[in-house]
């Protein structure tokens, strides 16, 4: 996929960035930022006019200033102090430098500077880190990088007097780029990026890399493999349904975590068709796919000591003559027998198959990452993923990871008494329901197909309605990746 191709030519952005020369024309930006309980260098407050230096001395987040060369900008991060919600919701030294940073970056930006140079204050590690992150995430572009492939050009420095500052900006760097990653995947018009481009696209990606395997199965293997589910959402599509499995193996013979992302490329609803403004984005219902997508770039570009399986169930739901129907009953890859009350659920069922492809390996974690329902974006909001999950240490351990990462999600119930509703008088389970609390029904639909391996699901968004914090246009935000690979580090650390 010639897109495909052309964007990982300048996906490693800031580290290209401090390498090369600036174009010799545009703005020269200066920033410090001032870590947690640090002081502002005095030698940068002289610069500053006697009204800037008050705002510096009232503790303001963000200060500009001219100077007679430069265009200068100071960013203060402070310490906020948690009251409710567990403190999940309170910025951590990696997040409000990296929203900080970021937010200051695209306007930088937008002034076709020569030259940028930040200079980190502090001695945390994550917060120098988060800044750097935040510079990756603000110069995305995606009308920039497809069909231009046109990456800002500026000489970027970037100074600290942490020890491990080389590792830090390289570990920013690829964290940033498996973000952006899962952003251009969302980003891309459906007609770029159907079912077998898709599986094609991430075949390419990841073939011949140190430890991974890439598997694709297409619709003669799906069929082969009994995966009903998945086979009877993409039948409607010209372009027909695949499964890619991407095996990496960094630790031996440690249990793997796997991860299944729903790929939908584009959802018109089915039979049961959409209304306009309901198709409107849904170019972005593979966003699930493409945050696992994200995640599998940074565990093979960073070499990470772990063992991972990813899935990703590709189909695109189309109208056609083929398409299934409402009343249709299915049969699962575990033998379960479906009946269709709307072809509108349809990522469910796709994923459905995946999951027990990958619970009968049983991995040491079940994670799956889908734009699942609707309902959970009604209950809270297009910013916060809903996290259901069969293990209350599991759940925890990812909300933890949101936090710090500042890639929050919220966990909601798997209420028992749910269940029943998705009763069927045809067939073991209906796909979905009328009513209300749709992404738990929706969840537990999926807690079927998990053969009890502890699971995670997240109920994601996927995209921006503007810009806000690092993120410089609407589009692709590449929910979770952050928190995930957060997770994943700790995994690494805890000893087997």
């Amino acid at each position: 996929m010639n897109e495909m191709t052309k964007y990982l030519n300048s996906l490693p952005w800031l580290i290209n960035a401090q390498k090369s020369g600036s174009s010799g024309k545009g703005s020269v930006h200066r920033m410090v930022v001032v870590g947690r309980d640090q002081k502002v260098p005095a030698s940068f407050i002289k610069s500053a006019p006697t009204s800037t230096k008050h705002e510096i001395r009232s503790k303001n987040s963000v200060v500009s200033w001219k100077s007679s060369n430069a265009t200068l900008w100071l960013v203060q991060c402070k310490t906020v102090e948690p009251h409710d919600h567990y403190g999940l919701f309170v910025p951590s030294p990696y997040a409000m430098a990296r929203d900080l940073v970021g937010t200051c970056f695209r306007q930088i930006l937008k002034d076709n500077p020569k030259n940028f140079s930040l200079d980190y204050v502090g001695d945390s590690e994550e917060e120098f880190q988060g800044a750097c992150v935040g510079l990756e995430l603000a110069q995305y572009r995606f009308k920039e990088v497809w069909p231009k492939n046109k990456a800002p050009r500026l000489k970027v420095s970037l100074k600290s007097k942490l020890k491990n500052q080389k590792h830090a900006v390289q570990a920013a760097a690829t964290l940033g780029e498996a973000t952006n990653l899962a952003r251009f995947l969302v980003d891309l018009p459906p007609n770029l990026l159907q079912p077998q481009d898709y599986a094609m696209a991430l075949k390419g990606l990841f073939t011949g890399r140190k430890g991974v395997k890439v598997d694709v199965w297409n619709q003669a293997r799906l069929q082969k493999e009994g995966m009903g589910l998945h086979i009877a959402v993409g039948q409607g599509s010209v372009q027909e349904p695949h499964m890619v499995h991407i095996r990496y193996r960094g630790a031996g013979k440690d249990k793997p975590i796997a991860f299944v992302g729903k790929g939908i490329t584009f959802d018109t609803g089915g039979v049961d068709i959409k209304p306009a403004a309901g198709m409107r984005l849904m170019k972005k219902d593979m966003g699930g796919s493409a945050t696992v997508a994200g995640i599998a770039y940074w565990v093979v570009n960073s070499g990470a000591k772990i063992n991972c399986d990813f899935y990703f169930s590709i189909a695109e739901n189309s109208v056609s003559k083929e398409s299934f129907r409402p009343g249709d009953v299915l049969t699962a890859r575990n033998g379960k027998t479906v009946e269709i009350h709307n072809t509108d659920a349809e990522g469910r069922l796709v994923m459905a198959d995946s999951l027990t492809v990958a619970s009968e390996q049983k991995p040491k974690f079940l994670i799956d990452i889908a734009t699942l329902t609707g309902a959970i974006k009604y209950g809270l909001g297009g910013d916060t993923p809903g996290l259901f999950s069969n293990r209350d240490n599991l759940a925890e351990c990812l909300l933890r990871s949101g936090q710090r990462r500042g890639d929050i999600c919220w966990r909601m119930p798997l209420v028992p008494e749910e269940r029943a509703r998705l009763r069927s008088d045809v067939a073991d389970v209906a796909n979905c329901t009328n009513g209300y609390g749709g992404a738990i029904t929706a969840a537990l639909f999926l807690e079927m197909f998990t053969d009890q391996v502890p699971w995670a699901h997240f109920d994601i968004y996927a995209w921006n309605e503007g810009p806000k914090g690092p993120f410089a246009s609407a589009g692709g935000s590449g929910q979770v990746v952050q928190l995930m690979v957060d997770f994943l580090e700790q995994e690494i650390q805890q000893p087997s």
